[in-house]
């Protein structure tokens, strides 16, 4: 493709000055000399010397087509008119709420600590994020016990004795 660019300009510009010097009334024979002269500068400008920078220099990607971001990604998984969340923003709180408990050493999926997550996130609401259909209103509960895990002070692990207990 690039080649027939190279060669494209100066054959045009061949061609048209070989017309016009032949249109001015200048014999035949010069007008086609200069009009190959013409073509010959042509061809020597647009060959790029080894020292032009352009040379070896990486082409321009394609540009990407937007993709939108989380935020309004999640912003349009929420249905104002019924009132309910998409499983995308349902699954992020979830794993917002497993990683702060986590930090506290509460396992969600360890059935012995089954009474801390409630404590910790309020009365049925892990069960209740878990369920089908998710309301804003269970998401809004959800990222107040996620502030409030924060807040809180960090409490030892459950199922690691205490420095007391292996001391004694």
């Amino acid at each position: 493709m690039r080649w027939i660019r190279t060669i494209s300009i100066p054959t045009i510009t061949a061609v048209a000055m070989g017309l016009i010097l032949s249109t001015l009334g200048v014999q035949t024979e010069f007008a086609w000399g200069w009009a190959l002269l013409a073509a010959g500068i042509a061809l020597i400008v647009s060959i790029r010397s080894p020292d032009d920078p352009r040379i070896d220099a990486p082409g321009r990607t394609a540009e990407m087509s937007y993709v939108g971001s989380d935020v309004s990604r999640l912003g349009w998984a929420i249905d104002s008119r019924s009132g309910t969340v998409n499983e995308a923003v349902t699954r992020r709180v979830r794993a917002t709420l497993k990683r702060r408990l986590a930090r506290l050493g509460v396992d969600i999926e360890d059935e012995s600590h089954r009474g801390l997550v409630e404590t910790h996130l309020g009365e049925g609401l892990w069960t209740r994020l878990n369920a089908r259909r998710v309301t804003v209103t269970e998401i809004r509960d959800a990222l107040i016990a996620a502030e409030r895990l924060i807040s809180d002070p960090i409490a030892p692990n459950p199922t690691t004795p205490s420095p007391r207990e292996t001391n004694a």
